[in-house]
């Protein structure tokens, strides 16, 4: 018997639904099912034993009736796979996960009617990728944004020499303290010696910066902290604490001279402050230029979504939406804050969620539909020329670069996404118009 089902075997209606979900109502020609019957009978009648009867001999209308369950079982778990392959092959459909069959309706001497419930990636056509208008940015670094670097740069060469005076802001200042007991007097047990911290630059509580500032070393003194209730450590958030403390040492903040001694410090390559800045201008110029790049494929990606609408598969929103939220719940875990209970916050955060995931599931079809169109596809050759860029760039062995992206890993495949999306926006943005 042919494996396969006909169009006079079968006919089909399908219902669309939210989410690129089908409902296929089919119905099965009487003749096909009963043939797929006999076709279990058959195989039964080889194989059972019945009493008075050697095996394989039974006759066919006894075996029929002591397995009726049976052979109907085994009709449908041949004919359902059939029907379903038939109406993907035939209706194109891109199934997305397994389908469900429901409404199972196998009475003798009639049509078998079923319904398939499945999810399908969506179907839609993509007007103008080809000439879309985009707003391109001025790429300009300003004089104050290299002074900012250099200050930053300043920041890192920064030295600490120990002074005899009251402490000010920027000091560096190192303490012992300790909570005070029922008693009045410091639990020692508690306390923490040598702790460095800057006035000035958070690392204190304002209460602590405040007992601090105007002291000269060997103060002794006492503050009160009250701890947050969403502090990291329990056994003290939402409560008061009394604390006496001790400076050891004040140091004051000695930055480097911006001279081109220094820029010889920042790079060996660097003979002259001048060349500092050029330098710096030119790293952040090349930053900017990236930056207004990505800022020009998404801007593409949502002028094409707003004139291309379609629907996403329920299933992936939800799962993406899950990520989000699992890898909101690992950040508050890691900053010591406790689960979202705020019921006002959560519906925020759900709505944030959803408009998140609809959008970089629908990117996602986007970018492929037009490599589809377009027939992107990345080669050897240019995997291995971004493979010689990572060596130069990493100063790793090639060895060692060739193993991390080894043939099938994640990370190859990671690398031909970039490399396929790098072309696909080359041919969005190639055509591009300023809007």
């Amino acid at each position: 018997m042919d494996r396969k089902l006909t169009e006079q075997d079968i006919s089909i209606e399908i219902a669309d639904e939210a989410g690129c979900r089908k409902v296929v109502s089919v119905e099965i020609a009487p003749g096909r099912y009963h043939s797929e019957r006999e076709k279990v009978l058959k195989g039964l009648m080889k194989e059972v034993e019945l009493p008075g009867f050697r095996r394989g001999k039974a006759p066919a209308d006894i075996v029929r009736r002591r397995f009726t369950d049976t052979i109907k079982s085994e009709a449908l778990k041949s004919i359902l796979p059939l029907a379903y392959g038939h109406i993907v092959e035939s209706q194109k459909l891109e199934p997305l996960g397994d389908p469900v069959f429901t409404d199972v309706d196998d009475q003798d001497e009639a049509p078998l009617t079923f319904k398939i419930n499945l999810e399908v990636r969506p179907r839609f056509e993509v007007d103008g990728y080809i000439g879309v208008k985009i707003k391109k940015e001025k790429i300009q670094v300003k004089k104050e944004e290299v002074e900012d670097v250099l200050k930053s740069l300043q920041e890192r060469q920064v030295e600490y020499d120990a002074v005899d005076r009251p402490a000010v802001t920027d000091d560096l200042v190192t303490l012992d303290y300790a909570p005070l007991g029922d008693d009045g007097a410091p639990d020692t047990e508690k306390g923490v010696k040598d702790y460095p911290g800057q006035l000035g630059a958070g690392q204190l509580f304002p209460a602590f910066e405040s007992a601090i500032t105007g002291q000269q070393t060997g103060h002794t003194g006492q503050v009160d902290i009250d701890y947050p209730p969403e502090y990291g450590q329990k056994e003290v958030a939402g409560k008061k604490v009394q604390y006496q403390f001790t400076i050891k040492e004040i140091k004051e903040k000695r930055l480097p001279p911006l001279d081109d001694e220094f820029a010889k410090k920042v790079s060996e390559d660097i003979e002259t402050l001048n060349d500092l800045k050029k330098d710096i201008e030119n790293r952040m110029k090349e930053e900017k230029t990236k930056e207004a790049r990505r800022k020009m494929e998404e801007q593409a990606i949502d002028t094409l979504l707003e004139k291309n609408p379609f629907e996403v598969p329920l299933s992936m929103k939800e799962h993406y939406k899950k990520q989000l939220g699992e890898e909101e719940s690992r950040r508050r875990k890691s900053m010591g804050a406790p689960p979202e209970e705020d019921g006002e916050k959560e519906a925020q955060m759900e709505e944030l969620f959803e408009k998140i995931a609809l959008r970089n599931i629908k990117r996602y079809f986007l970018m492929d539909y037009i490599a589809g169109q377009e027939k992107v596809e990345v080669t050897g050759e240019e995997i291995d020329t971004e493979l010689k860029k990572l060596v130069e760039e990493s100063g790793r062995p090639t060895e060692e670069i060739k193993k991390y992206f080894k043939k099938g890993s994640e990370q190859l495949e990671s690398l031909k996404n970039r490399l396929r999306e790098r072309k696909i926006f080359e041919i969005i943005l190639g055509a591009a118009e300023s809007g």
